[in-house]
């Protein structure tokens, strides 16, 4: 989730300036206690943050009127933890052990639906070598070894590229849906070496309205991409 902070650090939406946050924080981890809380967005090349408060008795909050729906990250005194996205209305976040959980406004909930979604299929993918291996111990073929797990693997991506699609499609009108896109155009960049697209981007950008193409970041990023291609 970590390679989602960057993304999800600098896209606005343009909201009335009277809508108001209230962050209600509750955690298990003694060791959180006495910490300070920040809520920290990318601005001007560094994190700066928005709001602070400290931990007590497990429990911290914060608030404040909002003239943008933003995405932003929080941080325990200098650690990143986790994506919020800065809302009108009253956001939950609870840390248990060593599961995070964000709920209480809608663009929250609909985020973490989706990671919970995608971090099961992912955790799903990353055990096939863990199958692979079992596979040779019981005697597997090799030619047996490679269909299960290629197989396996397939689906699974296809599932995942499914899932991020359709999260992408159900949210152009918001920050998720730009964020999630862009988050694709930079894995392709990094994957590449040069910004380029796929035929998942390609795919999402050709049912994306017109409002969503024009956003800076989206537009930037196709320009780029359209001058190396010229």
């Amino acid at each position: 989730m970590r390679r989602l902070l960057f993304l999800l650090l600098s896209l606005p939406l343009v909201i009335s300036c009277s809508d108001k946050y209230n962050i209600a924080g509750n955690t298990s981890q003694s060791i959180l206690n006495g910490k300070m809380a920040y809520l920290k967005e990318y601005n001007e090349n560094a994190m700066k943050a928005i709001d602070s408060c400290e931990v007590v008795h497990g429990k911290f909050k914060m608030s404040g009127i909002l003239d943008s729906v933003r995405c932003v990250a929080l941080f325990m005194d200098s650690e990143s933890l986790i994506p919020v996205v800065l809302e009108q209305g009253d956001i939950n976040i609870d840390i248990v052990n060593a599961r995070i959980r964000i709920s209480g406004t809608p663009l929250n909930d609909s985020l973490y639906t989706f990671l919970n979604k995608r971090d099961s299929l992912v955790l799903i993918l990353n055990d096939l070598p863990h199958r692979e291996s079992l596979m040779i111990l019981e005697g597997y073929s090799e030619d047996q070894i490679v269909d299960e797990i290629n197989g396996k693997a397939n689906a699974l991506t296809m599932q995942l590229d499914r899932l991020e699609t359709n999260f992408i499609t159900r949210n152009f009108d918001n920050v998720l849906g730009v964020t999630f896109f862009m988050q694709l155009c930079n894995d392709a960049y990094k994957h590449f070496g040069y910004p380029t697209t796929t035929p998942q981007i390609d795919e999402i950008y050709g049912r994306a309205p017109q409002t969503f193409r024009d956003h800076p970041d989206i537009a930037r990023y196709f320009r780029l991409v359209n001058d190396r291609e010229e």
